[in-house]
């Protein structure tokens, strides 16, 4: 339930958004990656939504950053501390990274899903910081939602419903 003060905050793909309580951060995800921060202490976070995990051509991440794994971490845990959040003060929860494109025969599009994982763990595990909960893989797309009150996900996937809690 929103209160009358929250605003909901829509993040887009290949965008990196912030927020504090009592405001709540929401991204739709199919093959995508949501990388969700967040801090219990100061009650703020952060979520990337990242489309693919390199610049295969390293043309464009230089326009678009937050569209790539490799570029838009950094810049994610960048937005954190903006945020007044100290490195260790914050876990991650990541969500997508389903295989959306079933049926074509490209291996490219099949493991896009896969790649996007895969970065998003060794990035985590480079900088020690703990992935607390995921939902990630399968074939269903999924709507996450951040309220930063508390920290709590609503995941939304397959017309079912529940609260992730799980928060340091």
């Amino acid at each position: 339930m929103l209160s009358k003060e929250s605003k909901i905050i829509t993040v887009g793909i290949a965008e990196i958004k912030s927020g504090k309580t009592p405001d709540v951060l929401r991204t739709t995800l199919g093959s995508c990656l949501g990388i969700v921060l967040y801090n219990p202490e100061t009650k703020s976070g952060a979520i990337s939504h990242i489309m693919l995990a390199h610049d295969s051509l390293g043309k464009d991440s230089s326009k678009n950053p937050g569209k790539y794994g490799e570029t838009a971490l950094p810049l994610l845990l960048k937005t954190m501390e903006a945020e007044g959040n100290k490195p260790g003060s914050f876990g991650a929860r990541i969500f997508g990274g389903a295989s959306m494109f079933q049926g074509i025969n490209s291996s490219f599009l099949q493991n896009i899903g896969e790649n996007n994982i895969a970065i998003v763990k060794s990035f985590m595990l480079a900088k020690s910081i703990p992935i607390l909960a995921e939902d990630i893989g399968g074939h269903e797309g999924r709507t996450i939602s951040l309220y930063l009150d508390d920290g709590r996900i609503l995941l939304k996937k397959s017309g079912t419903e529940k609260y992730l809690y799980k928060v340091k």
